[in-house]
Formats: structure tokens, sequence, C-alpha cells
């Protein structure tokens, strides 16, 4: 299957009338995504078989032509992250504008709406003639966000156009089994380059109907079980799954993985390229180049990149009076909506041995995380500390020269 083919059921054609798309953040998104959209823009934020920006450069193949407009301080990182950003010159042809909160377009019969909005009146989805879209073109995301918001008015809301976006951070582990479903739908012999597996290796047993896929250059050890009872399993190139794992579809791992001995994978987990992970996980999307190389429990939680996990580190996802999770976004404190919310953790943060995060905790970037105890639901971006309070780093210090006879 060509990745057209599988951008094609996140963002079917029929919304895609027009060859030129603009991808945009909005000012809302700002605060509610994070903290993974601290050092990334929304449509960077992975989910299912890979984020908004994946499905995009499929498009890219088919002609279309993707411009990126991120929040002012991201613009240039955005750009580097996606290598492309295209251009064109103002023309008479509409313009399909995105937010890069969205998820998954549906199909659709008969007239498109005008615009899709959501439950904050944000747009997600507009069709704009040549014109109208030439004159906010050059604007930032959230100029375009704002502006969009003027000239459309009003146009159906998300959930009547089955249209799904993300409007929490925490939304996009919520709703990657349905995103999963989506992208492992059986249908064609090659999924993202790991084609259908045909035959198991020696040792290795397979349970349920569903579809196992396996990239180039991936080793499954004896005793490895692999349970596609509820759905497909997706394996990318070069992944290792070490002896005694248990995996629990729908799931899937990116390039360069590894399952060490005895790893637990349950339902509803994606992970990016070079996760190394051990211990129990489930209903968990780990960005990529994560470590969690030792036991302890994750669940229902979104971790960042290069995040490092010490031994026996263990998430909460359950408060013991079952009662919905609130999550501190800043100085807000938000009712999920949902029974079950763990962790969610920025960009290159590191935990400690035996660390333990309670239920519906958010962690900043580049934080230190250690000691016993259970340390406060809301962690700042450079904090250093535990359950008794936490100190900010410097960004950089100066280096300390000894003096003569040091």
């Amino acid at each position: 299957m060509s990745v057209l083919s599988l951008a094609h059921r996140y963002l079917p054609p029929v919304w895609l009338q027009a060859k030129r798309i603009v991808v945009f953040e909005d000012s809302v998104s700002v605060p509610s995504l994070f903290p993974m959209n601290v050092l990334r823009p929304s449509w960077e934020i992975r989910a299912g078989l890979g984020p908004l920006v994946d499905w995009l450069r499929g498009l890219r193949t088919a002609g279309y032509s993707v411009a990126l407009r991120a929040r002012g301080e991201l613009q240039v990182r955005a750009r580097e992250m996606a290598g492309f950003d295209d251009s064109w010159q103002p023309a008479n042809e509409p313009v399909v504008f995105m937010n890069g909160r969205l998820l998954r377009l549906p199909a659709w019969n008969g007239e498109l709406p005008s615009a899709v909005m959501d439950s904050a009146g944000q747009v997600l989805w507009a069709m704009l003639p040549g014109e109208a879209a030439s004159k906010i073109l050059p604007l930032s995301g959230t100029e375009i966000g704002h502006a969009l918001v003027k000239q459309v008015g009003t146009g159906v809301h998300a959930s009547q156009a089955g249209v799904l976006a993300a409007e929490y951070v925490w939304d996009y582990m919520a709703c990657n089994d349905q995103l999963l479903t989506t992208g492992l739908a059986e249908e064609g012999d090659l999924l993202l380059e790991s084609p259908r597996l045909t035959g198991l290796p020696a040792g290795v047993h397979l349970v349920g109907d569903s579809a196992v896929y396996c990239g180039a250059g991936t080793r499954l050890f004896p005793t490895v079980v692999l349970d596609t009872s509820d759905g497909p399993i997706w394996l990318g190139a070069d992944v290792t799954i070490e002896p005694h794992c248990f995996l629990k579809g729908p799931l899937a791992i990116g390039e360069h993985g590894r399952l060490k001995a005895g790893t637990t994978l349950y339902t509803n987990s994606s992970f990016g390229p070079h996760c190394r992970v051990s211990g129990e996980i489930s209903n968990s999307i780990l960005q990529g180049y994560v470590n969690k190389q030792h036991a302890g429990f994750l669940g229902n939680s979104h971790i960042g990149s290069w995040v490092n996990f010490g031994a026996d580190t263990t998430v909460s996802n359950l408060r013991n009076d079952y009662e919905p999770v609130r999550v501190k976004l800043g100085q807000k404190l938000v009712n999920s909506g949902r029974q079950f919310v763990g962790l969610l953790c920025g960009d290159h943060t590191r935990s400690g041995i035996n660390t333990m995060f309670n239920t519906g905790t958010v962690v900043g970037v580049a934080a230190n995380v250690y000691g016993g105890g259970y340390p406060t639901r809301f962690i700042r971006s450079f904090s250093w500390g535990g359950k008794d309070g936490f100190h900010t780093e410097p960004l950089a210090r100066t280096p300390r020269v000894p003096s003569c006879g040091q």
C-alpha cells in the first residue's frame, strides 16, 4: 500500500478538491496541547500510525502543494522538522485550510460544508477562493486561525461532520484506538513498507485472525506471543522483539525499536522510531527515541521524544474513586471527562529510579524528576526535584576554572 493510499484513509480526496493546502496552528491549541507542542507544531504530534505530517507528505507525492504555517516562534523549526514548506504565487485557485490538530476526516457524501468548526469556535477545515486565501497566506498560523474565524463565520460542528480532531493533549491518546483501526484496516499486502507476515519464525506464537505486518530486518525471538484477537499489529523495519514478550493489537511499533525480554504491550499503543521499552505498557503513545528499558507500568500516557525513565518508574492512570481525571494545564484545572489519563510528558525529561507519577500528571520539557513519593501533578519545564519541591536549573552554567594548586 502506498503512502498516498494510506494518507487517504485519514484525509479522503473528497475533502481535498483544491490542490493547494495550508496547514496552520490556532491560538487555542497553544496551552491545550502542552507539553507535546512545546518543541513541535501540532501536526508533528503522533497518533495512530503516525502524525498528520506523514499524510501530508503522502499528498505531496500526488501533486498537492502543502504550505506549513506554525505559530510565530516555531515557523523555522516546523519547516526543518517536516523537510518541506511549499510556496506558490497568488492565483484564483481555491485553497484548503486544515488545522494542525486534525486527526481524521471522514468519507463524505453530498455537498461539502464551507467550514468545519470545533466546540471552541475554531476552524478545523475550510476551503476559500484563491483571492481570499492569498490575503492571509503570509500570516503566521495563529493569525491565520483568527482570520479564518472572521471570514467563515459559522460552519458545521466537527461532531456533525464526523471530523476527528484533538482539543486537548490527552485526546491523541484517547483517540488512538480509532486511528490505529483506520490505519491498520486489512487491505493490500504492503503497509508502510511492512508486508504482512505469512510465516511465523520458530517459537513465535500467534493468537487471533488479524494481520501482523513486519518490516525488513525485524527479528522476533522464540517465546514471543502476538495476540491479534482485537486488532492487527504493525512492526516497522529493524525492530527487535526479545524472548517472553507479549504483544496485543491493535499496536504499532516504529522502526529500530527494541522490546526487551519480558515486555508486555497491551492494546492501542503507538511507538515512534528508536524506542527501547520494557515493563508493562497500555494505551500509550511514545513520540520516538524514548528509553523505558526497565520494569514499571505506563498506561494511558503520551510521552515526548528523548525521554528517559529510570528503573521501576511507574504511572497511575486511574483515580481511586474512579472519577474523571482532572488535568492541570498551566494555571487551569481541566476536567478531561475520561476515567483513564496517566502521564503527559514533554521532550528531554528524565525520571530517577522508583519514580511514581500520579494520575493525570503533566511534566514539561527537560525536567528531572527523582526521589521517593509522588511529586506534584504539574511540573514545569526545566524543573529539578521531587515530592519535596522543585527548583529551576539555569539553561547554561559557567564552568568553574580551578585556581593554581587545586
